[in-house]
């Protein structure tokens, strides 16, 4: 592996979550300080958490599960193309409580007497990731489900995890309902040039590195401005950066291996396919004097053998209408050429030579 090369423990941008190696930049602190108050005590019943794909939602998410609070009861959803009912046989499964083959009115059911069953103090916490692509009529579901909740103080939490355009759907009239139950709200935005920079280098301290240490000070600036703040984007353009250090045998990622990585990511798969050699079309003539040259020594040729043929046939010709009127003037000596028979090969001019000259 690439990172036995540059002296490290394991690879360090990995791109699946890593909750033991959970970096916060200012908004990540109060995107995972507003998950940790909505499991606690957020009294509405709905959080929203928003941000760009790659920048580190999920991450938080699976963060705050791991803490596995004493009084929190955690379903996760992480496919949103399921129905309601599907998802409510997920998040009943992972609260121990058989609900497969039941009917949406005993799901309902099963639910309510889960939340009854809670200790004083108690909570539940729904949390759906990708939740922009529910379907609106889930959203919908999901609204209606929290009215379950009847208690004196709220025991069900449900958490809406998304993309940014989550926001921009809930806020359309016809979400006003769900809209105004939720009390609780945070956005990831991208990371500053100078926290991805720490970034980048707490990633590598995990693994025993330091970025200084494994990029060129020009190499580390390239890749932090095309990450463009978003920490996936980053760990790919890092991952790819030291691949090519290790191709090249070097324990020191240099500009230009940092500008071939940058270019291997954003140069589209398409655009190096329109790049290869195109097969050559066969040969043409050289003007358009040579082809008609050409045409006119084919007619030449197709003339010279209609004239050999027709010398060749034209006594058989004469002695049969001859002989068809009765008017022979002397018995045949030779024998007439069946017309099956095949004639002689006609030598045709060499065209090439002539083409060409």
């Amino acid at each position: 592996m690439y990172h036995q090369h540059f002296k490290l423990s394991g690879p360090p941008f990995q791109f699946t979550p890593m909750p033991g190696a959970l970096y916060l930049s200012k908004t990540h602190r109060e995107g995972l300080a507003a998950l940790e108050w909505s499991l606690l005590h957020e009294p509405t019943g709905f959080t929203l958490l928003v941000g760009e794909s790659g920048i580190g939602k999920t991450t938080l998410v699976c963060s705050i599960l791991a803490r596995c609070y004493a009084n929190v009861r955690n379903a996760y959803i992480s496919s949103p193309k399921l129905d309601f009912e599907q998802m409510m046989q997920v998040i009943l499964a992972q609260l121990f409580r058989a609900a497969a083959g039941q009917s949406r009115l005993e799901l309902s059911e099963t639910f309510r007497q889960l939340l009854d069953d809670l200790t004083p103090g108690e909570r539940l916490a729904i949390i759906i990731d990708e939740a922009q692509d529910l379907a609106d009529e889930t959203l919908e579901e999901f609204r209606l489900l929290s009215n379950l909740d009847t208690g004196a103080e709220r025991r069900l939490q449900i958490v809406f995890v998304g993309q940014p355009e989550l926001t921009e759907r809930l806020a359309e009239p016809r979400m006003a309902a769900l809209n105004d139950r939720i009390g609780s709200r945070a956005r990831l935005t991208p990371l500053e040039p100078d926290e991805m920079l720490d970034y980048i280098d707490s990633r590598l301290r995990t693994k025993g590195g330091t970025a200084k240490k494994i990029f060129a000070a020009a190499a580390l600036k390239h890749l932090v401005r095309h990450s463009s703040g978003i920490p996936r984007r980053a760990n790919v353009l890092c991952h790819n950066a030291l691949l090519f250090g290790f191709a090249a045998g070097r324990t020191r990622v240099s500009l230009k291996m940092a500008t071939a990585a940058v270019s291997e990511f954003e140069v589209p798969l398409a655009g190096k396919s329109s790049t290869r050699k195109q097969p050559q079309a066969a040969p043409q003539p050289k003007s358009l004097a040579q082809a008609a040259l050409a045409v006119g020594v084919l007619v030449l040729a197709a003339l010279g053998a209609l004239y050999a043929w027709s010398s060749q046939s034209w006594p058989t010709s004469r002695e049969t209408h001859a002989t068809q009127r009765g008017e022979a003037l002397r018995p045949q000596t030779a024998p007439v050429v069946p017309e099956t028979e095949k004639l002689p090969a006609l030598p045709l001019p060499a065209l090439e030579t002539i083409i060409g000259g």
